[in-house]
């Protein structure tokens, strides 16, 4: 087996993982909010606009093919062990609508932003 092989069957079994913080408001920017005037027409004040402070945490993951699971945290709760766990559960129920050969073969998970867990749990 090639060299070019064993890449591609690495990234074939990859599931990675990511999570970010989405602001539920995030206004248009000046440069988003141009429009085409007449040369007479009377100048537009623009106030300026801060995105809001309500978030809420988004983890993704995704392989080579396709977005597996998208999964958002309810709004003023934080990841603990018990949804940590939770959330491996719906992504093995994903990767078994969404690519069912994953699991007979086998997959490494790569999860950014992850410290490693204490808790027995996880």
């Amino acid at each position: 087996m090639t060299i070019q092989c064993l890449v591609y069957n690495l990234f074939d079994n990859l599931i990675t993982g990511d999570e970010t913080w989405v602001h539920l408001n995030t206004p248009e920017t000046k440069h988003d909010s141009m429009t085409w005037k007449h040369p007479s027409s009377p100048i537009t004040k623009k106030f300026k606009v801060q995105r809001s402070a309500a978030k809420v945490m988004a983890t993704v993951f995704w392989d080579a093919k396709v977005v597996i699971l998208l999964d958002i945290l309810p709004l003023g709760q934080c990841i603990n062990a018990a949804r940590y766990c939770s959330t491996l559960d719906r992504l093995k129920e994903a990767i078994r609508r969404k690519r069912p050969g994953l699991l007979r073969r086998g997959f490494v998970l790569q999860h950014n932003n992850a410290t490693p867990h204490s808790a027995n749990l996880t």
